[in-house]
């Protein structure tokens, strides 16, 4: 399983789930960014659980979490580096949203039909690897539905709004 996530995650090109629909390289928004990690991470998590959620009741899915050295502080049991798809949808939620906000694992959400990945780690980093049209068409209408943006980071290096 881990062989076909790392496959995946290797590639250039991928989209990931923003919080601001441009990209800047003024040194300025480090003070902007440094405020929403303070204020704004707990809303993005719970936006970010909201779309993962919707997308694996949709799609088939395993999903694992990938054990850290960092421990973590969470009120539920944690299992490691098993599929853990059976969880209910309070607890994935909760798991999801712990992971963003407090950076202790990641979570690799692999679907098989059709095959693509959603990698969540700490903070705003979230990361589909590997879609097709139909998934890029549906997750663009979940990351609008919670206020966020998708974009693009192409084999270039450019980042795209989608």
């Amino acid at each position: 399983m881990y062989e076909i996530i790392e496959f995946l995650q290797k590639s250039d090109d991928y989209y990931y789930i923003d919080y601001i629909p441009y990209e800047t390289s003024d040194v300025r928004f480090l003070e902007l960014e440094n405020y929403f990690e303070k204020t704004y991470l707990p809303i993005y998590a719970e936006k970010v659980s909201c779309i993962a959620l919707k997308l694996i009741y949709f799609y088939p899915c395993e999903i694992f979490m990938t054990e850290s050295s960092i421990p973590a502080d969470v009120k539920c049991e944690l299992f490691f580096d098993i599929n853990i798809r059976d969880s209910s949808p309070d607890k994935l939620a909760y798991v999801i949203k712990n992971v963003i906000s407090r950076d202790f694992s990641s979570i690799q959400i692999l679907f098989s039909n059709p095959q693509f990945l959603m990698s969540i780690d700490g903070g705003f980093s979230v990361s589909f690897y590997q879609l097709t049209t139909e998934v890029l068409q549906v997750l663009q209408r979940l990351a609008t539905q919670e206020g966020l943006f998708l974009k693009h980071r192409n084999s270039n290096g450019e980042n795209v709004l989608i």
